[in-house]
């Protein structure tokens, strides 16, 4: 199993692997998730994470097979005032293909993920996981990381 930066002739390959974790998502909560319609839709996303300075893509491959992948970046800049300035990191997203899921790979694609962080100056590295992925949840929590804050919804009649 090798962990190496993406390129741009992974974009197919990893918008594949994204389609599955979608499909999870809109299942899950289908008003704020849409449909993956199989194409290559998400090509955009992913490559903003390969050209934007501060950002990556890493990729795990199996015998030359994409088999996982993560956006990260690293910003010191905040909208908000309040927040003090300083290098933070961000895991966007990460999927690991449904086959080799509890096999490793989601353990290295975040290693990648946190080195790359700390290589860019980051003091620490959050993300976003959705309150039904409770699988995920304890992945995060088994890898160190703790609640940052809460994000709610209400629906409105």
């Amino acid at each position: 199993m090798t962990v190496r930066e993406a390129r741009e002739a992974d974009l197919k390959a990893i918008c594949q692997l994204s389609n599955e974790i979608n499909e999870i998502h809109h299942s899950q909560m289908p008003h704020d998730f849409s449909k993956p319609d199989g194409s290559n839709r998400d090509e955009p996303y992913w490559l903003g994470f390969m050209s934007m300075d501060g950002s990556a893509v890493f990729v795990t491959e199996d015998n030359d097979v994409l088999t996982g992948a993560v956006a990260v970046s690293v910003s010191t800049s905040t909208p908000y005032p309040f927040l003090t300035s300083r290098p933070r990191g961000l895991v966007a997203t990460i999927v690991v293909a449904e086959s080799y899921r509890g096999s490793g790979l989601g353990r290295e694609l975040m290693s990648a993920a946190e080195t790359y962080a700390k290589e860019k100056g980051a003091e620490d590295i959050k993300l976003e996981v959705m309150a039904f992925n409770s699988d995920a949840i304890d992945f995060y929590r088994e890898l160190g990381y703790r609640s940052f804050s809460f994000r709610l919804s209400k629906s409105l009649p």
